[in-house]
């Protein structure tokens, strides 16, 4: 690190030291600095290492390709990763810290605070950045000129519209008009109640001024780095390691390999038989399989250490593909061979439906691995805290189930672990992982010091899970009339190398593909396949979207053969309440399906009419306009346990307090939970205060993928607070000697609502009286459904769904094969929106998450390296998304609650490629419909 000053005079000084080292001088947020540097070092580092100014990010091991670094420079924008510090002297730098304070905004953080357009709130301070450049030289931007200067940098969870329409409104508000958002987008929640209207996260501040930490800006006294050296082969078999010249290496404190694991080497129920590191003699079964951990005393230490790390493999066959998998002569990946598990659902006389059939359609549809790409890469810092307990701090869907795998693998009691999800720059699925939780754990337990461990981007795509490839193969019956009769389907899901929740996927792949309709007949399996390509795992709508995607493209090749619209189909099939499902058995929760379908049917006659005034008008008539439609369910019951906890409590200053286990990545979590706290405890939400996934503060609250958070955790949390709620009144009657039911519970104090002498009492009163009687000020508080699902009669999985729906618009160029997506509209059952705000901004994100699965982001194995060659969606490519939310009271969610994050990425893919196929007139079968396969798809058809 670099010599750093604050010098006021001569501060565009630079002159040249020895060793390559300067001393460069510049105006850093309007205050002079010097640093004693290398001249060449990327600006990034210079401003988060040797200055502290953590608010600029990195995501793209300094390629340029993510925008997250991106500061000011004289004005302009410019990525700090590809700047040398030494470009600066002399000039003026701008950072995140320099644009506004928490109580002095700037237009822009209060206008992207305002229209929810920070979620994760990783690439924020690039965002708002590259926002003021374009501000300052263009005070009157259009929407595409915003998207324009936004172009560049990336955001993987609003789906950009927030983001552009926020720059907007501050435009106009630094122009001196009064501008608020629309009525759907903004702060319509100031002054209603906090269910429903109370639309400001709790954590945008932090995030708009660049004060929020992440894993990477934390750091510790004497914290080392941890390096993984990984297999550079598909399949082989570990022959040697040799470690004795990384050991020698100054810096390298411990190279650590399988015989180093003190317990379990594995990772529990999440991934059978996939080891934390290779022992010698056993099989790496795909590319960047973890073999060994160098733990050194700088990064640079710890990556010379990996490099002096000898291991000899043999190599083995690899195969990619299910079909190369299931193969009779296929090399066995597993002794036990290739399939991981089954699961099958029948149920009717199939023949006979297929028999009574006036339309047969056999279909078959595949879809490719895909990269979460979170902005944030995987990141954790591992360390003993006070009471030194071994904690590992990292993004995660369930830290108590992390706490379980690390005892397991260092043979501890599971009390001696702790895990805390600090701020975290988005998952989808990605950061449920455990293995970067053990492996780090397992540093710092041997180092007996802090470590930190970072992947590269290029091992991020390397090593991290990916979302399952399908092949799916339906066989659909219909009467005349549009009445579906029998369907067969079977689903080869591809988990790559190591299980990674595989094990559970064929199920989630089998439920997906009926969908929510109704048959006579059904003969439905579904299969987890090994191969040798990159492990597969939970990714947004686990094992759902690939399924729909099949299911709803063979519906509406369906439709075209039967003459029928394909709205009009759905409905006609739709289950009702009481149905009997494609599962064998009725759905658990209320089912808004009809009404979501009824919701989205002006947009979707107002979509066809336009395009086919277009198709009529258009001159060029190699672009042609193509609608499609898609329906989705998503399940997002339990297995197991159906006993979830979460705690409230009642601080000495009469604050408010919830414990849980509901981790926020950027869906909005902690807002949502503080909100239905408040509304419980009929108290403002600046009285509620979240503690949220920490083991060593928080009760084990379940896992939190599946968008089960609202659901279950926040059922857990209302419970919680009307028990407190409870207590409190009870304490306070004693105190003014009055029933509780003459008592109301206030902001700060509890009062009875007429004078009658001694009226009210402080909250912190009534906490210093808990202290004095005994009383404890934190309570338990359990939503259960076992009583309604007793476990003998009950599926495996409790049947609670969410139903959503979509409209594609595209336009194709039959000439390039490139396709545009101006306009979306979707309509989703959320029960209740808890935050509309948020949940609008969730739809948005999935939407355009999906159309980058629909039309562009396809990983490759041994490839694909980085975000320089995955191609993902820009500010550019937002279509305009139209969002209705349909309320269908859930039965059991707090507030009628259900789900909604990973539900809406489902329908997307396939109302955009049918709208694609629709136009160009064929079938687009595989995604994604790349402008090369809808070429050469039109050429297959010509």
């Amino acid at each position: 690190m670099g010599l750093v000053e604050q010098d006021s005079n001569n501060w565009n000084l630079v002159y040249a030291e020895n060793d390559g080292v300067m001393i460069v001088s510049f105006i850093l947020n309007e205050q002079p600095t010097r640093v004693d540097v290398d001249p060449s070092r990327p600006l990034l580092d210079v401003l988060r290492d040797d200055l502290g100014l953590t608010g600029t990010k990195q995501g793209c091991d300094h390629e340029g390709e993510c925008g997250a670094c991106t500061v000011l420079l004289d004005g302009m924008a410019v990525r700090s990763c590809l700047t040398p510090v030494g470009k600066v002297a002399g000039r003026r730098v701008v950072t995140i810290e320099g644009l506004g304070e928490p109580d002095a905004l700037h237009p822009l953080q209060q206008a992207f605070i305002e229209l929810g357009a920070v979620q994760c709130g990783y690439c924020t301070p690039g965002m708002l950045l590259a926002a003021k450049a374009l501000l300052d030289r263009d005070p009157h931007p259009t929407q595409e000129r915003i998207r324009e200067a936004l172009a560049g940098n990336l955001c993987r969870c609003t789906g950009y519209r927030r983001i552009v329409e926020a720059v907007d409104v501050a435009a106009a508000r630094m122009r001196g008009e009064r501008k608020r958002p629309a009525p759907e987008d903004g702060l319509e929640g100031y002054g209603k109640p906090v269910i429903g209207g109370d639309a400001v996260r709790a954590d945008s501040v932090d995030k708009v001024t660049g004060r929020a930490r992440f894993v990477e800006d934390l750091k510790m006294p004497q914290m080392a780095h941890v390096r993984v050296v990984r297999s550079p082969h598909h399949h082989a078999r570990l022959v040697a390691l040799d470690t004795a010249r990384a050991e020698r290496l100054e810096g390298v404190i411990c190279v650590l390999t399988a015989a180093d694991i003190p317990g379990e080497n594995g990772l529990g129920d999440y991934s059978r038989d996939e080891p934390v590191l290779t022992p010698i003699g056993e099989t790496v079964r795909m590319r960047g399989a973890p073999v060994t951990l160098v733990v050194a005393t700088s990064p640079e230490r710890a990556q010379a250490g990996a490099e002096a790390v000898e291991a000899v493999y043999e190599p083995l066959p690899h195969v990619f593909e299910v079909e190369e998998a299931l193969a009779e002569d296929a090399y066995p990946i597993y002794e036990g061979g290739n399939v991981l598990v089954s699961e099958g659902e029948a149920h009717g006389d199939l023949d006979a439906a297929f028999d009574g059939s006036d339309v047969t359609l056999e279909t078959t549809y595949r879809t490719t691995w895909q990269e979460h790409a979170a902005l944030e890469r995987e990141a954790l810092l591992g360390t003993f805290d006070e009471a030194d307990r071994l904690t590992v701090v990292g993004g995660t869907h369930e830290p108590h189930w992390q706490q379980g795998y690390i005892a397991a693998a260092l043979a501890l009691d599971p009390e001696q672990v702790r895990v805390i999800m600090p701020p975290t720059g988005g998952s989808f699925g990605g950061k449920q992982d455990p293995w970067p939780f053990v492996a780090t754990a397992l540093a710092a337990f041997h180092a007996r010091r802090p470590v930190r461990l970072a992947y590269s981007r290029g091992e991020s795509f390397q090593a991290s899970p990916k979302r399952h490839p399908y092949r799916v193969r339906y066989r659909v019956g219909a009467r005349a009339d549009g009445r579906l009769t029998g369907v067969r389907v079977r689903v080869d899901a591809n988990t790559g190398g190591y299980d990674g929740h595989g094990q559970y996927i064929a199920n989630y792949a089998l439920t997906a593909s009926g969908g929510p309709y109704r048959y006579q007949a059904v003969d439905a399996a579904a299969q987890s396949v090994y191969t040798n390509g990159p492990k597969a795992g939970q990714f947004r709508g686990f094992g759902t979207p690939q399924s729909i995607f099949a299911l709803e493209c063979t519906l509406d090749e369906l439709a075209q053969q039967l003459g029928e619209d394909p709205l009009e189909l759905r409905l006609k099939n739709a289950i009702h309440q009481s149905s009997i499902s494609f599962l064998g058995y009725p759905v658990a929760e209320s089912l808004g399906y009809r009404e979501v379908l009824e919701a989205i049917r002006p947009r979707y006659r107002d979509f066809l009419e336009e395009a086919a005034g277009f198709n009529a008008a258009s001159e060029a008539r190699w672009l042609r306009k193509g609608i499609g439609f898609s329906g989705m369910w998503y399940r997002f019951g339990k297995s197991g346990s159906l006993r979830v906890e979460a705690h409230a409590g009642l601080r000495e200053d009469g604050h408010f307090v919830v414990y849980c286990s509901a981790p926020d990545y950027g869906q909005g979590a902690n807002t949502t939970m503080a909100q239905m706290a408040a509304e419980t405890l009929g108290v403002p939400r600046d009285r509620v205060e979240v503690v949220n996934a920490d083991t060593g503060h928080t009760p084990d609250s379940g896992i939190q993928g599946a968008s089960r958070a609202t659901y279950f955790v926040g059922g857990a949390v209302c419970r919680a607070a009307q028990r407190l709620r409870q207590e409190i009144l009870a304490t306070a009657a004693e105190m003014l000697d009055c029933p509780p039911s003459d008592l109301a519970l206030h902001a700060d104090r509890v009062a009875i609502p007429r004078p009658t002498g001694l009226s009210s009492v402080s909250l912190a009163d009534v906490a210093a009286e808990f202290n004095r009687i005994g009383k404890s000020r934190r309570v338990p508080g359990v939503f259960d459904l076992s009583p309604l699902f007793p476990e003998e009669s009950r599926p495996e999985y409790v049947p609670l769904f969410v139903t959503g729906a979509q409209v594609a618009e595209v336009i194709v160029d039959v000439r390039t094969g490139q396709v545009e997506v101006p306009r979306m509209a979707a309509a989703h059952d959320v029960g209740r929106a808890i935050n509309p705000i948020d949940a609008r901004g969730q739809i948005e994100g999935a939407v355009v998450m999906g159309m980058g699965t629909a039309l562009m982001e396809e990983y490759i194995p041994g490839a694909s390296a980085g975000l320089g060659d995955y191609y993902m969606p820009t500010a550019m490519s937002m279509p305009d998304i139209e969002v209705t939310l349909v309320e269908v009271p859930s039965f059991e969610g707090p507030f009628g609650a259900k789900g909604l994050g990973e539900a809406a990425i489902v329908p997307s893919a396939p109302a955009i490629i049918n709208a694609v196929s629709r136009a160009i007139g064929t079938r687009i079968r595989s995604l994604p419909a790349t402008p090369e396969r809808v070429l050469a798809r039109l050429a297959e058809d010509d």
